[in-house]
């Protein structure tokens, strides 16, 4: 019924997440040193490692790899402290860092509203455009159309309230993407909410899912920033270096390495026309 293939890299990088996430000792004492660490010159950056190309676990490998990663060490880089993950479930993430076990979520994190009552943020570094998801041929392309069917989006994300938000959805929640994804290959779901760029990459990897760009407006409460402790005297310092990135060329030298020439071609002339970007 599913690609026993992408099947396999599905499970292959939950495997490699938990052990990860093992080595990385969460849960354990290592969390409740973070503060102690980033003080001796560690920084310790909450992740959610099932959201290629942002940040996933290298198949094979405990290797941390994506987007984010890239830009959480050049922060790290331009601070003099070593960057450690520890990797987690998105729904864990903001509690992770309001109880002081990580310093800062790089993680494509939005700074929603709700999110801003406990956490501050830096200004936006990625605006993503949404997409759905669907077996090939269902033709999903449309909220509209997905009314009456059941869609999923991973827990504790915006997807999730916007899929509510349209009405008429049955909503699941799962723990991460890559669950999503197989539920909508074995027929449980019928479509999944994702940032474009990432349904992008599960597109790649299956012959018999397609994928629906929206073509929604982007606001501030859908863009990913980084997220620090309420409070944070480090919000205006990390702002400095993610603007730098931006002037400097790192930042684009990122994206081509995760997105590709082509795409990040692309979302550089669209979010140019954006007068959130402005």
């Amino acid at each position: 019924m599913f690609s026993k293939k992408l099947t396999k890299k599905l499970l292959a990088l939950g495997a490699a997440a938990m052990l990860a996430l093992a080595a990385a000792g969460c849960g354990g004492s290592d969390k409740a040193d973070a503060p102690k660490e980033a003080a001796n010159g560690k920084l310790t950056i909450a992740i959610n490692a099932t959201f290629p190309p942002f940040e996933s676990v290298k198949e094979g490998t405990h290797d941390y790899v994506g987007v984010d990663i890239d830009i959480a060490r050049y922060i790290g880089q331009k601070l003099g402290k070593e960057v450690t993950f520890t990797d987690m479930k998105f729904a864990s993430l903001v509690p992770t860092l309001q109880s002081g076990r990580a310093d800062m979520i790089v993680s494509a994190i939005s700074p929603t509203d709700e999110r801003k009552e406990v956490l501050d943020f830096t200004e936006p570094y990625y605006y993503p455009m949404k997409a759905i998801i669907c077996q090939k041929g269902a033709g999903y392309d449309s909220f509209e159309k997905l009314k009456g069917q059941k869609a999923g989006a991973s827990m504790g994300t915006t997807y999730v309230q916007e899929l509510k938000d349209a009405g008429g959805i049955e909503v699941v929640e799962l723990d991460n993407t890559p669950l999503v994804v197989q539920d909508i290959l074995n027929g449980r779901l019928a479509a999944g909410l994702f940032d474009a760029a990432q349904a992008a990459v599960f597109i790649s990897q299956n012959d018999k899912l397609e994928m629906h760009t929206l073509n929604l407006p982007i606001v501030y409460a859908d863009t990913f920033a980084i997220a620090l402790p309420k409070g944070s005297k480090d919000v205006a310092t990390v702002d400095g270096i993610l603007k730098e990135m931006q002037k400097n060329g790192e930042m684009h030298k990122i994206l081509v390495k995760h997105l590709g020439e082509t795409a990040t071609k692309q979302y550089e002339e669209a979010i140019a026309k954006l007068d959130i970007v402005k």
